[in-house]
């Protein structure tokens, strides 16, 4: 496992887009994961804390919860054109995660749109916990 410099990192894959997302704990990782996931679409610098939402999800398992929350995400893009700055994970089991996210809709004449995310893929998708650390590392695919 590596020392986190930066929460998350960007990797190319064929025609998607993949992430590592890191933390020291799992909602510092599932918290990562959203914030690297919105940077592919805007800057996050591009956006204002201007809008609080609180989110909900349930799954099977740390995978399917990590996958169901980015949809989620995508989802309120896709519905409320919410861009998403900043996370705080309120609570977080093995299979309900509470998240409150604060951003703003999409602005066409401030936000530069680098790429519109269609879905989280299963594709390569993985949680990893380093035994010797405790901090957790994510992998995820992007189809864009």
């Amino acid at each position: 496992m590596k020392n986190f410099a930066r929460p998350y990192e960007v990797f190319e894959h064929t025609a998607d887009v993949g992430l590592h997302a890191y933390g020291q704990d799992l909602p510092e990782l599932f918290s990562h994961a959203a914030q690297g996931m919105e940077s592919l679409m805007v800057a996050p610098e591009q956006i204002k804390p201007a809008t609080t939402r609180e989110v909900t999800v349930e799954a099977h398992d740390h995978l399917s919860l990590l996958i169901g929350w980015l949809d989620e995400l995508i989802f309120l893009f896709d519905t409320q054109f919410l861009l998403v700055r900043d996370v705080e994970i309120l609570d977080l089991a093995k299979t309900r995660l509470k998240a409150r996210v604060t951003g703003e809709a999409y602005d066409a004449q401030r936000h530069e749109l680098a790429s519109a995310i269609k879905a989280v893929t299963w594709h390569e998708a993985a949680i990893t916990r380093d035994e010797a650390s405790g901090s957790y590392q994510a992998r995820i695919i992007f189809d864009i």
